[in-house]
């Protein structure tokens, strides 16, 4: 494995990462020449740490791959930043291009996947690698479904090590539904993305395409688990939804409950919503998820789970709220602090910021309330 840096500490950190299973060896982007390469063997793989989105790394990258055509290029780039720079991504020669965060548990199994390409004597990875290619080309016209790939592939990998489940045959499962949403129009993708919000009689019509994939896949015994669980990832966990049958609970598919949680955390995200919200919405929905699913999800969001932050008017203010940060008023002329970050509201600190956050704290803008997730919150 060959390692280029642009970064800080990259090489080392995926040197200790990777070493028991690779011969890991730096590389130094500005002295990779024709005559440099050939006097060296290729690696099987390259991790390529990019500092920016700039024409630097894409020059770079193609003449990697014209001096090493068979060497797998995964290119960690900078935290997206628009839809102008996944579009950017696809031009790049890469196998592989990964936004931050760059976690080495997501790392290592995108390298994991790739490796069992190059092992595999029958092509049993062979699939995995075409999925992922296929998920990279349909995010360029589609950043949505790339982004959520992106943002929830990490996941599956965690949730089946506590799970003790294949987290391939998820992954597959996943990755066959973003395909499929990529050749739907924005309303149908967009119903089954929100499947369990979504109402039968809107969904119904896009999930026909899906069960006629679902019916495809089932003929074949390679692809017959990844059919039953792209079938049911409409499913609730109280057997609402289609397809309308007797199926619920645990005779859901497992690679269908996971699927379903994680499109509906993210679809929650891509409506403005944090982290903890997320959660607290899914859980006051609790009919509609795979309890142990969901709490698995939750132990890995940790403290970013727990608790977040909304605003609230000083009228909405209520005596037991914890304030988020430091609340500033005007007094004579001068800007003094309020409250303190922290700070548990008493029934006399509510009764005096409401009524004198007009005539005289000037306190114009919602105050930053923090609440944890126990405060179970409606759509």
């Amino acid at each position: 494995m060959g390692i280029i840096d642009e970064g800080e500490g990259a090489a080392e950190k995926f040197g200790d990462l990777f070493g028991p299973d690779f011969e890991v060896r730096a590389l130094d982007p500005d002295c990779l020449n024709e005559r440099q390469c050939a006097d060296q063997a290729s690696p099987h793989m390259l991790l390529y740490v990019c500092r920016d989105h700039g024409e630097i790394a894409r020059e770079r990258i193609e003449r990697i791959r014209f001096l090493w055509p068979r060497t797998i290029v995964i290119l960690l780039m900078p935290a997206v930043q628009g839809e102008d720079q996944i579009r950017e991504a696809t031009y790049i020669p890469a196998h592989k291009v990964v936004f931050k965060p760059h976690s080495r548990q997501r790392i290592y199994s995108i390298v994991e996947n790739y490796r069992s390409l190059i092992i595999a004597g029958d092509g049993q990875g062979r699939g995995d690698i075409l999925l992922s290619c296929l998920m990279e080309l349909a995010g360029g016209m589609r950043p949505e479904l790339y982004v959520a790939y992106n943002r929830l592939t990490p996941f599956i990998l965690s949730i089946c090590e506590k799970l003790g489940c294949d987290w391939r045959r998820v992954q597959r499962v996943f990755t066959l539904f973003l395909v499929l949403l990529s050749n739907m129009d924005d309303q149908s993708a967009g119903v089954l993305m929100r499947g369990a919000g979504s109402k039968k009689g809107m969904v119904r019509d896009a999930y026909n395409q899906l069960r006629m994939l679902a019916d495809l896949l089932s003929m074949s015994e390679p692809t017959e688990g990844m059919g039953e669980g792209l079938k049911y990832v409409l499913k609730r966990y109280d057997g609402q939804g289609l397809p309308d049958d007797d199926v619920s609970g645990g005779d859901i598919p497992g690679a269908s409950r996971i699927v379903r949680v994680l499109l509906d955390y993210n679809s929650l995200l891509q409506d403005g919503k944090s982290v903890a919200q997320a959660l607290s919405i899914m859980r006051w929905h609790k009919d509609w998820y795979d309890p142990e699913v969901l709490g698995v999800l939750a132990n890995i969001l940790g403290e970013e789970g727990r608790q977040y932050t909304r605003e609230v008017y000083p009228l909405g203010l209520t005596p037991g709220m914890v304030v988020a940060e430091d609340v500033y008023g005007e007094v004579d002329g001068k800007r003094v602090k309020v409250i303190s970050r922290n700070e548990v509201l008493s029934e006399d600190a509510v009764d005096y910021l409401q009524r004198h956050s007009d005539d005289i704290l000037d306190i114009t803008e919602p105050i930053k309330i923090v609440e944890d997730t126990a405060e179970e919150v409606t759509v």
